[in-house]
């Protein structure tokens, strides 16, 4: 019996955008008999290997490899819009003629072959590393409302090599910026302040500076709950207390998104379908 034909998905750029091309490409093997393969090679992006973050039980390649692998495949997708030969967004295995196929994608997949539903799946069925774990119960939760702020990226922030604006094109980067801009954090202190008024007890809240925790605390005191940190940066470490950070937003029956933020997103689609989504710049 000859073996499974492969789908190997070269994930890119930060966790989240890993995690939601994961979803994707496993949904997508899934449903042509292919056996999943997870190229996660860390980088200034994400320094983490999957292992730091995830009991992940299928095979993974953590290094240059991989690339005999994208050489020898009968089809190749590169999903990233800023690197030579990009098919950003090319319709995926729509036309499958076999063999093993080679994917490589900061981005969900587009495909006749995946839905939202089955990817949601896929990601609430990962299981945390211990590190991980440990984080997420040394926070009380679930609280009654969680906020997401994004807000560091532009010219004060193009000095980290993971927020420079080489790494998209340039109309995109102009997005990224405008949207972070509406997640400034007056908009979330004044939606906070609203859901106190209303009867919430405590707020988590997941943000990438330190000025952001420093402004909610002074405004709500106790009432916050965040997990303290002293970095802020791709490392290892970081990118647990990240992927705890998730598994905390998603605990609360409201939660305050950053639009245009694939982090956002992926809390979104781990969030249970009766809690509430409330995006900046759009519903407050």
């Amino acid at each position: 019996m000859a073996a499974p034909a492969h789908l190997f998905i070269d994930v890119q750029h930060g966790l989240c955008n890993r995690l939601r091309a994961m979803a994707s490409a496993a949904v997508i093997a899934r449903a042509t008999g292919r056996q999943l393969v997870v190229v996660w090679r860390p980088d200034h992006h994400c320094q983490a290997r999957l292992a730091d973050l995830l009991d992940y039980p299928g095979p993974v390649i953590e290094d240059d490899s991989a690339d005999r692998f994208r050489a020898r495949a009968a089809k190749v997708y590169n999903y990233m819009e800023i690197e030579p030969g990009s098919d950003h967004g090319a319709a995926v295995l729509n036309d499958d003629c076999g063999g093993d196929v080679y994917i490589r994608s900061a981005y969900s997949l587009t495909s006749g072959l995946t839905s939202m539903g089955q990817e949601q799946l896929f990601l609430r069925r990962l299981v945390p590393s211990e590190p991980v774990w440990d984080l997420v119960q040394s926070v009380p939760h679930p609280s009654d409302v969680a906020a997401h702020i994004r807000m560091a990226t532009g010219p004060d922030f193009e000095h980290l090599s993971f927020e420079s604006s080489a790494n998209w094109p340039a109309e995109r980067h102009r997005e990224l910026t405008e949207w972070r801009q509406k997640s400034d954090v007056s908009r979330f202190v004044d939606r906070l302040g609203r859901a106190f008024d209303q009867g919430a007890q405590h707020a988590f809240v997941a943000a990438d500076l330190a000025a952001t925790y420093a402004a909610l605390s002074d405004r709500f005191g106790t009432r916050l709950r965040w997990l303290p940190r002293d970095r802020y940066d791709r490392s290892a470490r970081q990118l647990q207390y990240a992927l705890a950070d998730l598994m905390l937003l998603t605990a609360a029956p409201l939660m305050l998104a950053s639009h245009w933020s694939s982090f956002s997103d992926v809390a979104q689609r781990l969030s249970r379908p009766f809690h509430r989504v409330e995006r900046s710049g759009i519903d407050f």
